[in-house]
């Protein structure tokens, strides 16, 4: 009998996510097929379902106990900075479907977002350039470029200046 090896996400979510050493981290998820850019960071203890369906663009931060969820599509592009806690679920349920069928659809987080601590952002969610998601907030629609959202479920608060020119890039070793 030949035995099981574990899967891509039992090795991201309990063995590399654990890893120390950022370097050797981020190596690790390269090389089980996540798909992250350049000078990106995805900080300890950070959850990843289908590995293979998240792409991250470059200097971007997924902070710790983040959950990503790749099964529907997920993607986060240049310079985003995605908070503690924050929640990004592409999959669902049809709650009417006489059997309860499962929904999958892509989040794309677009340049310049940031999404603030303990966040969830549903399927089929667009956060548009340059938006904040406001911590705390429930996102089950898109979000256009440049507004600010907040509450439950999240509606617009505000308007971030568009004038936006970082790069995001953590110097970090060990977390």
């Amino acid at each position: 009998m030949h035995p099981v090896l574990p899967t891509r996400d039992y090795l991201c979510n309990h063995v590399v996510s654990h890893i120390p050493v950022f370097e050797w981290r981020m190596a690790a998820y390269r090389r089980l097929g996540l798909k992250v850019g350049v000078d990106s960071s995805i900080l300890m203890s950070c959850e990843v379902h289908c590995v293979r369906g998240v792409t991250i663009g470059r200097n971007s931060v997924v902070n710790q106990h983040c959950y990503l969820d790749g099964r529907g599509g997920l993607t986060i592009g240049d310079n985003v900075n995605i908070s503690p806690h924050t929640h990004l679920i592409t999959g669902s349920h049809d709650v009417n479907g006489p059997d309860f069928p499962g929904l999958e659809e892509p989040i794309l987080i677009q340049d310049h977002a940031w999404l603030c601590t303990r966040a969830l952002i549903l399927n089929g969610v667009t956060i548009g350039q340059g938006a904040v998601v406001a911590a705390g907030a429930v996102v089950t629609q898109s979000v256009p470029p440049f507004a600010i959202v907040g509450g439950v479920p999240a509606r617009k608060i505000g308007e971030r200046n568009p004038d936006l020119a970082y790069t995001l890039k953590y110097d970090i070793s060990w977390q």
